[in-house]
């Protein structure tokens, strides 16, 4: 199998997932849509990840190619019926790649907190193996406002009713982040802007409050990611009409 990963910035790569999927004997191509706004040919590629971002979902004017990659997400779940997994901002740009609407939070979300399945989430083939609540990282102030009618609901917070959602027959979204690992808290504290933007959540002492949570609950994140992250990789595997709509 190979996979195709749409990355926003190289602050936010795939991290975790990327051992997991060197685990699993996937290959995979990387493509920087910051630095070259090149994009995957489909037909390559037995599935598609996108990954998050620090831009905004609907600035089409800083960068132009999200256009370009919401058409793409498209054709990816609707026509081809590709195997797709997005995690923050990719769980944002697949609402509105097939008709959803985006809108900001009243309040960041940003840390580790709890989110909860929902019935329909404790059923998903995703999160077989999940605990009905459990901790995630986040780190968005843009929310799905109004998911896309074909949309399921997996998953929610109390400031984000659509953690986690299924689309059509083999796409999901996940608004946290799934591909933490021991690396990640230093690439989000080497912008200053990052930097800034916490202190101005959380405090002052925003960076120490952040490595302390992820150290504490990097063991558990881990694990979670790899139980979700496995359960794609097989659901990826199956015939596109394998699994009900």
């Amino acid at each position: 199998m190979k996979f195709a990963i749409l990355q926003h910035s190289q602050i936010e790569n795939a991290g975790f997932l990327n051992l997991l999927m060197r685990e699993n004997g996937i290959d995979y191509d990387t493509y920087a849509l910051d630095k070259n706004n090149l994009f995957p040919e489909l037909d390559n590629y037995n599935a598609l990840i996108i990954l998050g971002g620090p831009m905004d979902p609907l600035d089409h004017i800083k960068y132009p190619w999200l256009k370009l990659e919401i058409a793409l997400i498209r054709e990816a779940i609707v026509e081809r019926k590709l195997p797709t997994l997005g995690i923050c901002l990719g769980h944002q740009l697949m609402a509105v790649a097939l008709g959803g609407s985006v809108s900001r939070m009243r309040e960041t979300e940003v840390g580790v907190s709890k989110v909860s399945l929902n019935l329909a989430g404790t059923r998903d083939p995703l999160f077989r193996g999940w605990d009905d609540i459990t901790s995630v990282v986040q780190w968005h102030d843009w929310q799905i406002a109004t998911p896309p009618t074909q949309a399921l609901i997996l998953a929610n917070s109390p400031d984000c009713n659509v953690q986690a959602m299924r689309l059509c027959n083999r796409a999901w979204g996940v608004q946290f982040h799934l591909e933490i690992h021991d690396k990640t808290i230093n690439q989000w504290l080497t912008p200053p802007e990052y930097v800034t933007e916490l202190k101005d959540l959380l405090g002052e002492n925003a960076c120490k409050l952040l490595r302390d949570q992820f150290d504490s609950s990097m063991t558990k994140l881990n694990a979670d990611a790899r139980i979700l992250f496995t359960n794609f990789i097989r659901l990826a595997s199956l015939e596109p009409y394998s699994l009900e709509e």
